[in-house]
C-alpha cells in the first residue's frame, strides 16, 4: 500500500512540475482547437499560457529567486563547535539512491555526494560522533549498504561510527526511520539547502530535535544581469526543484491538518 501511494504521488506530480504542466496546457490548447473549431481562440490562449509558463520557469531570474528563498530559510553552513556545544552526537545525512556497479566510491553517491562530504566534514571535526546516512530507494530497488559505506570509509570515517539506512522511499520515510536511531537527542541534519525547510518540518513534526546543517547551495550569488533572461535547461531544472519543494510542503500541510482534525474528533466525548 505504501509503495502504491508512492507511485501514485510521483505520477501525479509529473503533471504539476513546470515541464509537465506546460506541455499539458500546450497540448490541451491544440486539442481544443481541433475538437472545438468554434473555440479556437480559447485553445490558442490555453497553449499560450503553457508556453509562457514554460519560458518563465526556464529563466535564470525565476529559478534564482525561487531557490534562493528556500536556501535563505535553511541558514548558513553548520559550525562543528556550535553543534558540540548543543550536545550533538549524531550527524544524519539525507541521501540519494546509491548505484552499485563498478563506479568509483564518489560516483556511486550520485547527487548525494555533496551531502555525504558535508556529513564527513562535520563528523571528523567532532570526535566520537556517529554518521548516519540514509540513502533513498525506489520500489523494487534498494541502495546497497556496501556502496553507501565506500566513500565515508575512504575518507577516514571509522566503520563503528557509521550507521546506514537504505529503506526509505521519501523524506517522510526517512524521518520515521531516523526517529528510531536518534530518539529525542539533538542531531545535525544534513541535506541540500533548498530541501532543508521541508525536511526540518518532517522531522520536527515527529517530535525530533534536528539542527539544520545545509549544504550544496545552488544560489550563493545572482547570475550576471545579462543572463537573467536567457532561458536554459539548467534554470528549468532549478525551478522544478523549487516547485517540488512547494508541492511537498503543501502535501505536508494537508497531512498535518488532517491529523489535527482527526485528533480533535478522537478527543470529543462520546
Amino acid at each position: 500500500m505504501q509503495i502504491l501511494a508512492y507511485l501514485v504521488k510521483k505520477t501525479f506530480s509529473i503533471f504539476l512540475y513546470p515541464l509537465g504542466a506546460s506541455l499539458f496546457l500546450i497540448l490541451g490548447g491544440l486539442v481544443i482547437r481541433l475538437v472545438k473549431p468554434d473555440r479556437k481562440r480559447a485553445g490558442f490562449f490555453v497553449s499560450l499560457i503553457g508556453a509562457v509558463y514554460l519560458l518563465s520557469m526556464s529563466l535564470p531570474m525565476t529559478s534564482f529567486f525561487l531557490i534562493r528563498s528556500l536556501e535563505q530559510m535553511a541558514g548558513p553552513y553548520a559550525d562543528p563547535v556550535e553543534l558540540q556545544r548543543k550536545g550533538v552526537r549524531e550527524i544524519v545525512v539525507l541521501g540519494a539512491e546509491v548505484v552499485t556497479d563498478d563506479r568509483s566510491p564518489a560516483d556511486r553517491m550520485g547527487n548525494g555526494i555533496f551531502r555525504v562530504m558535508e556529513g564527513v566534514r562535520l563528523v571528523k571535526a567532532m570526535p566520537g560522533t556517529r554518521l548516519i546516512i540514509s540513502a533513498g530507494s525506489v520500489p523494487g530497488r534498494r541502495s546497497q549498504v556496501d556502496a553507501m559505506a565506500a566513500l565515508p570509509l575512504r575518507l577516514g570515517v571509522e566503520r563503528e561510527a557509521l550507521v546506514l539506512e537504505n529503506r526509505a522511499l521519501d523524506t517522510e520515510d526517512e524521518a520515521r526511520l531516523i526517529a528510531g536511531l536518534v530518539g529525542n537527542r539533538p542531531f545535525g541534519l544534513v541535506t541540500t539547502a533548498f530541501h532543508m525547510p521541508r525536511a526540518m518540518r518532517w522531522f520536527r513534526g515527529l517530535g525530533l530535535n534536528p539542527i539544520p546543517c545545509p549544504c550544496e547551495f545552488k544560489c550563493h550569488r545572482a547570475p550576471p544581469l545579462y543572463q537573467w533572461f536567457y532561458p536554459g535547461v539548467g534554470s528549468l531544472l532549478m525551478s522544478t526543484y523549487a516547485v517540488h519543494e512547494c508541492l511537498g510542503s503543501l502535501w505536508l500541510s494537508l497531512k498535518e491538518r488532517f491529523r489535527g482534525e482527526r485528533s480533535r474528533k478522537d478527543q470529543r466525548p462520546a
